[in-house]
């Protein structure tokens, strides 16, 4: 029995003042430095109690002699789950039986080892769910949140980071963190800025000012369902930005068998349709100026066309494109119309207001595009190269 339940109680602490704390509302009733047992609390000022054994040593010091993990629970039966020994005899330290706090002195006492972080963990949720009926679905709803992560292809094992559930995929670098606020309502973490910006537009929904320890957060996501939708974007918006067409077309032009201006315009096309491929899965398949979300009429507009990049990473950069409506990608393509910084669209003084009014170009229609600053590198280009400024020609 002691090899099984050597789980040390100052690394059992450390998860319980970590992760577990914002997870499941726990507060303190000790100050770290307290000796022998550390009361806790759940649920509210006037919750259930729990208390973890630590032993004799001054805590200052860092050092804890428990060699295994004992916690102290207001009375109950406590459930049959894998790596839990309930005691028989009851923890009679001088902190749960004298002091006036404690809710834990016997009889309203049951305590019992527990043989790995693991098993701490899930008692503790169980506990919550009795403190606070709210907390109770907890482990559902984060069993439901590694499942719309799984379903994105989030395939890494889920990693706990200072209370955060934090999934990674195989396809693409881009990291996605889940908090739960509780079991309907959900902080979002993202490690890159670029994904906030394109899903921020999309769902409307506002990035926290606050400090955290991701690129981007998003405060509170309510609902499952918003949830599910978000994660599926998120996936489908960090695939287009770990560039899998331009892996794709570099085996394809490694395999290519010969050199030939046929064999040169068959890559090309392939290049082209990859590259529409990944716009669609940014822009989520609708044109990014008017919303049009018939896919098979939108058209890959390359911001610095293809002929004039200087390398395939500019060729099939996502955000060397714009997913456009067909008469918008030929007045684009044409230096008709171009995009400031902001986003908002530029008309070119050669068309005349009959012909803005029949194409249905009033700027005030349109709202701005959500632009990265990747995008107005490539914009800074088109408007000094294609976007025709003045009616007597192309500046």
């Amino acid at each position: 029995m002691a090899g099984r339940f050597a789980y040390p109680a100052h690394e059992a602490l450390q998860v319980i003042d970590g992760a577990l704390a914002a997870e499941l509302g726990i507060h303190r009733f000790d100050t770290p430095s307290r000796s022998k047992a550390q009361l806790f609390g759940m649920g509210g000022p006037l919750g259930r109690q729990f208390a973890i054994v630590l032993g004799n040593t001054d805590v200052t010091t860092g050092y804890h002699p428990a060699k295994q993990t004992r916690l102290l629970f207001e009375r109950c039966e406590l459930p049959n789950l894998p790596g839990i020994d309930v005691c028989i005899e009851p923890y009679q330290g001088s902190r749960i039986r004298m002091q006036q706090d404690s809710k834990l002195a016997t009889p309203n006492q049951v305590s019992c080892l527990v043989a790995d972080e693991t098993a701490m963990v899930a008692l503790l949720r169980w506990y919550a769910g009795r403190a606070n009926p709210a907390l109770g679905s907890l482990a559902l709803a984060r069993t439901r949140v590694a499942k719309a992560a799984d379903d994105a292809g989030f395939d890494l094992e889920v990693v706990e980071e200072g209370g955060w559930m934090v999934f990674r995929s195989t396809a693409f670098p881009a990291r996605l963190g889940i908090a739960l606020r509780d079991s309907e309502n959900y902080s979002v973490g993202l490690s890159e800025e670029a994904i906030g910006l394109r899903v921020e537009d999309e769902f409307g929904i506002v990035p926290s000012a606050e400090r955290s320890p991701w690129a981007v957060c998003f405060e509170v996501v309510a609902g499952y369902e918003k949830l599910y939708a978000l994660i599926q974007r998120i996936a489908a918006v960090a695939r287009a930005l770990g560039q899998e067409g331009l892996r794709d077309f570099a085996k394809l032009k490694a395999q290519a068998t010969s050199t030939t201006e046929v064999m040169r315009e068959a890559v090309q096309r392939v290049g082209q349709d990859l590259f529409r491929r990944t716009l669609i899965q940014y822009w989520a398949g609708k044109c990014a100026v008017t919303g049009l979300d018939m896919v098979e009429l939108l058209r890959a507009s390359h911001i610095k066309p293809w002929a004039k990049c200087q390398t395939d990473e500019e060729r099939l950069d996502v955000f060397n494109g714009l997913l456009l409506a067909p008469h918008l990608d030929a007045l684009f393509d044409k230096g008709l119309v171009t995009f400031s910084d902001e986003g908002v669209m530029y008309r070119s003084p050669l068309l005349s207001e009959a012909q803005i009014e029949t194409l249905g170009l009033n700027v005030g229609d349109f709202r701005p595009l959500a632009l990265s600053e990747a995008h107005r590198q490539y914009l800074a280009w088109h408007r000094a190269h294609v976007f025709r400024s003045y009616a007597a020609g192309v500046v």
